[in-house]
């Protein structure tokens, strides 16, 4: 089963490249519908009326929209953005057109298409498939685009960030929330011997395959007296600035975490430059979310604060491997100037950088199970490691540029930002895993990582 988001299908050949992954997180770990149950699209549906005629262009479909080959000729079309109502089940040869179309073409066009190349195409069975694309937000259109404007308007102006996903990543029940957690924090073998740590790199995969790797990282955690925790995310939908940063409150089925917005506001206004203000990436963003979850379980009555900042992609200087970072001004204006407006109000501050490392296997578009490579990929990490708790932020990254990140570390930013912006001395590797979802030939790595001043 590989991903693959609609904009980069378009780019490519449909049939070869159908579910190669680009993105990563806890909806790789597991595939799900937006808001609704699946639905499947077939040739016996009947819709009560098309809304596109035979001659009439054809919005593309989101270019976000994501795509799993779920079984051989079948994919999977969803939306990690929960704009769309439902997932939808749909066979190869109607993706393949899906991904020809982009706002000129008409089913008429893409009939001839089909008929040139000695194929056949229904023109009403496709029309049908476009209504329900349509009517469930799949298509770019007019009509999508109002509705993501309000929808959007609407999370901008939210008091809260909702926890986007409680009761399917972790349970909404606070009683069975704090026994979950409880036993990720159990399970480390040195919990006793935890010291306070001025930022950690904790993972941000699914709780349920790889939760006891958060425990040495909280566990060290909770020795910490910070005040406010300045939590660097990834964020896997989208990436518009450099940092994007919510003023909200985080909800969590323990209760809210607050975030810093006195912090938040003073360094917006020491920065020489403007930053986004929309927090829309922070919407169904879990990286973030599941340190929320676990700070509240550690601190359940201690007045603490957050900044989340989502960090956008460092492609420039990984997968391109062009330029020197640390010469980047604006980079590093974002984090010696958060670290200031820190000291400046006096917080007592600590790091966490939500990060993954890996991602690798078929899932993930490689041609092979990652089983095959999980050897070579724990020395790869264990290096990576070495360089990252060093700490050498400009080590880390060319490791990582020299392979042009060949195996898909996505927690790139978030721990390169968290190296610039604390400034520790040193560090220390916590625990390592490796998730081998041998169902899929794919697999996750990840790690807790510790630093002291």
């Amino acid at each position: 089963m590989r991903r693959e988001r609609f904009g980069d299908i378009r780019r490519s050949s449909v049939l070869d490249r159908i579910g190669h992954s680009v993105h990563c997180g806890v909806h790789e770990h597991r595939p799900h519908g937006a808001a609704g149950g699946l639905a499947v699209i077939t040739q016996t549906d009947h819709m009560a009326q098309t809304i596109y005629t035979p001659s009439t262009p054809i919005p593309p479909v989101r270019s976000d929209i994501s795509a799993i080959e779920t079984s051989p000729g079948i994919v999977v079309l969803y939306d990690d953005m929960s704009y769309a109502g439902s997932s939808l089940r749909l066979p190869m040869s109607i993706v393949e057109y899906l991904a020809r179309l982009d706002g000129t073409r008409s089913a008429e066009y893409l009939a001839g298409k089909a008929r040139a190349a000695g194929r056949a195409f229904s023109v009403e069975e496709f029309l049908r498939v476009v209504t329900v694309l349509e009517q469930e937000n799949f298509l770019d259109s007019p009509r999508f685009r109002t509705y993501r404007k309000e929808r959007d308007r609407e999370f901008n102006d939210l008091p809260r960030r909702p926890a986007a996903h409680a009761g399917a990543s972790y349970p909404d029940d606070p009683g069975e929330l704090r026994k979950f957690l409880d036993e990720f924090l159990a399970a480390d073998p040195r919990a006793a011997e935890r010291t306070a740590p001025v930022a950690v790199i904790a993972p941000h995969i699914d709780f349920r395959v790889g939760g006891a790797s958060y425990g040495p990282a909280y566990n060290a955690l909770r020795k910490s007296d910070a005040d406010t925790f300045i939590i660097f995310g990834v964020s896997h939908q989208m990436s518009y600035d450099a940092f994007m940063i919510s003023a909200r409150d985080f909800e969590t089925p323990l209760g809210a975490v607050p975030a810093d917005r006195e912090l938040i506001a003073q360094f917006r206004r020491n920065l020489p430059f403007e930053i986004t203000s929309d927090e829309i990436a922070h919407r169904q963003e879990h990286s973030i979310e599941f340190q929320a979850v676990f700070l509240r379980h550690i601190f359940p009555d201690r007045d603490i604060r957050i900044v989340p900042v989502l960090t956008g992609s460092l492609y420039e200087y990984v997968e391109m491997g062009s330029g020197e970072i640390e010469e980047d001004e604006r980079l590093n204006t974002l984090y010696g100037t958060l670290r200031e407006t820190a000291r400046e109000l006096g917080r007592r501050v600590c790091y966490i950088a939500g990060a993954d490392l890996c991602h690798i296997g078929r899932k993930f578009g490689d041609g092979f199970a990652a089983r095959d490579i999980l050897s070579e990929v724990r020395r790869f990490d264990l290096e990576l490691l070495a360089r990252a708790a060093k700490p050498d932020p400009e080590g880390f990254i060319n490791t990582l540029a020299e392979s042009r990140n060949r195996y898909r570390v996505c927690g790139v930013a978030p721990i390169y930002a968290t190296l610039r912006t604390a400034a520790p001395a040193n560090g220390e590797l916590l625990v390592y895993n490796q998730w081998d979802e041998t169902e899929r030939d794919s697999a996750v790595t990840f790690a807790s990582v510790a630093y002291y001043a």
